[in-house]
């Protein structure tokens, strides 16, 4: 008797989830995935078109995995707790999940109809909401992206590894209090 198969687009997303987030971005390629699914290349086809979506979409599983968990968390917070708690929760997803941190710095590779792009637009109107405190903006949401993920991206980096995570988490914060109030001394709230 045959061994029947239960592979479906979940199980192999979640596969390429687990495969980019263990060796790296530049690891999830169809033979690999493949591999570790313990199927033929030609197999995965069935599943996604080529790597380019299976990139964009596991991607979105991951965006759609920290929007819930920023939405849970900033729940009944208003105001500046509201913009560092998102702020937090963004960084230590990112960090936790190193490959999400990569597909968002080639985020101008996606379509306009990815999977991907539609996820971070979603993500981008919760950060026009958290900046948005009874009408008024407490920063731009352009800024505040483009500072939590350049942050992130030199923390990931080798030039700063020898910091360690209070430190880090202490110029982080400086970095979010600044943008919100440049002459404040960022030192917490």
């Amino acid at each position: 008797m045959t061994k029947r198969r239960t592979l479906d687009r979940e199980k192999v997303l979640a596969t390429a989830e687990k495969l980019a987030d263990e060796q790296g971005l530049e690891a999830l390629t169809m033979p690999n995935l493949a591999k570790a699914l313990d199927i033929r290349s030609q197999s995965l086809y069935n599943y996604v078109a080529n790597r380019e979506e299976m990139v964009s979409l596991t991607g979105a599983r991951l965006m759609q995995q920290m929007y819930r968990q920023v939405v849970d968390g900033i729940i009944g917070l208003s105001g500046s707790k509201a913009y560092l708690k998102f702020a937090d929760i963004i960084r230590d997803f990112l960090l936790a999940h190193a490959s999400l941190s990569a597909i968002l710095y080639h985020a101008q590779r996606f379509s306009t109809d990815s999977a991907m792009y539609h996820e971070i637009k979603r993500m981008i109107k919760l950060v026009d909401q958290v900046v948005d405190v009874d009408g008024n903006r407490l920063i731009s949401s352009h800024v505040l992206v483009g500072a939590v993920l350049g942050y992130i991206f030199l923390e990931t980096a080798p030039l700063y590894q020898d910091e360690d995570e209070e430190t880090a988490t202490a110029n982080y914060h400086q970095m979010l209090f600044r943008l919100i109030d440049p002459v404040e001394k960022a030192s917490g709230m």
